[in-house]
């Protein structure tokens, strides 16, 4: 089936579709651009049904600092867009919509048809290539028409998405979509979004307080000067890197800890972690590096003394979810009603998936 798209030519929505094609018979079509046939790779990796899929549908909290902040931008978006039936949406960093506005209410029910409403999972491994989900893995604006949709049943719809990233750290914070119809799509739509994305982010650095630039600063360059594992924290934030991050601290609880430790000392952190805390001039804030040798000391620790019964009780149920799913960790964080960052912690906790043996209890 062909779609006429105004600003896209009837010949490029049709090649569309024939790529498609040509990709689901097996074939690496030529005339693709190497971003969609990538995310058309990754999508087909993660075993999406190419003809239909059932959209996750999660329990969400909209009362978040990226829809407190975004919610009015894209309000007057859906103003401007009153001549193109679409719903405007904002997706956090794991792509689950948390918000959504109409430019024309009677594009609701198709809309909640698809679902495209809060709740809605459109993380790409889950449910292949679309607006929200592709934004995320490509990090940057996609526009999705059609046929570029990697399942069949989306190829009625238009998405065009763009990243939201912190200005510090540069990690997505969360996505703003708009959806229409593929017959009121145009190539002006991804301006608009940009723009949008633009607007988001300015509205994200406007509402930094002192302190969080202060501390945001203070990450900086202390990742600059050392490759251990670091956290910065403060009474209302707490950042870290990778490393330090796999570890599911608690902010709270690292806060608190980081008060009661005179500058220059260490600190226990728990799970064997040690740290040094620093103080950062002109804030109440700390730096803590953690000693590396604690790292890679932990899981072994952990692995021969044996785990607790609720540590070897979650450390099953998430490993037998894993297995379920395939392998496939975007499923698994949604049948456990968890984020993936905090699947991915659990993982690396409990050495799940890891190379080599792999015990979820001490051997007799």
């Amino acid at each position: 089936m062909a779609y006429f798209v105004p600003g896209y030519s009837r010949g490029a929505v049709m090649s569309s579709r024939a790529a498609w094609e040509s990709f689901q018979s097996g074939a690496e079509p030529r005339d693709v651009p190497d971003g969609l046939l990538t995310s058309w790779r990754r999508s087909r990796w993660s075993g999406v049904d190419p003809e239909r899929v059932d959209v996750p549908v999660v329990d969400i909290d909209v009362d978040t600092e990226i829809v407190r902040i975004a919610s009015p931008v894209l309000l007057r978006a859906a103003e401007l867009l009153n001549d193109v039936p679409a719903g405007l949406g904002i997706a956090d960093a794991q792509g689950r919509i948390v918000w959504r506005c109409l430019s024309d209410p009677g594009i609701r029910r198709r809309l909640d048809a698809v679902p495209i409403h809060p709740g809605a999972c459109f993380d790409e491994e889950l449910v292949g290539t679309n607006g929200v989900g592709t934004a995320l893995a490509s990090r940057k604006l996609v526009t999705v028409v059609g046929a570029d949709h990697y399942v069949e049943e989306f190829h009625h719809w238009a998405c065009v998405a763009a990243p939201v990233f912190n200005p510090h750290t540069r990690r997505a914070v969360g996505v703003v979509n708009l959806a229409c119809r593929i017959g009121h799509a145009n190539h002006a739509l991804g301006a608009v979004i940009l723009s949008v994305a633009d607007a988001v982010t300015s509205r994200l650095v406007e509402s930094e307080t002192h302190e969080e630039r202060t501390l945001y600063d203070a990450y900086v360059v202390a990742r600059r000067r050392t490759t251990a594992p670091i956290l910065v924290v403060g009474e209302r934030m707490m950042i870290a890197d990778d490393a330090a991050g796999s570890w599911g601290l608690e902010h709270h609880a690292v806060w608190a800890l980081a008060c009661a430790t005179d500058p220059g000392n260490d600190v226990s952190l728990g799970q064997g972690l040690l740290g040094r805390v620093h103080p950062i001039a002109g804030v109440q804030g700390a730096l803590i590096t953690l000693h590396p040798e604690t790292e890679a000391a932990v899981i072994p620790t952990r692995v021969r003394s044996g785990w607790g019964p609720l540590e070897t009780a979650e450390a099953e149920v998430i490993a037998a979810t894993l297995a379920a799913c395939d392998g496939n960790k975007s499923a698994t964080a949604v049948r456990l009603g968890i984020t993936r960052a905090t699947l991915y912690q659990k993982l690396r906790r409990y050495r799940i998936g890891a190379p080599g043996p792999t015990p979820l209890r001490e051997q007799a």
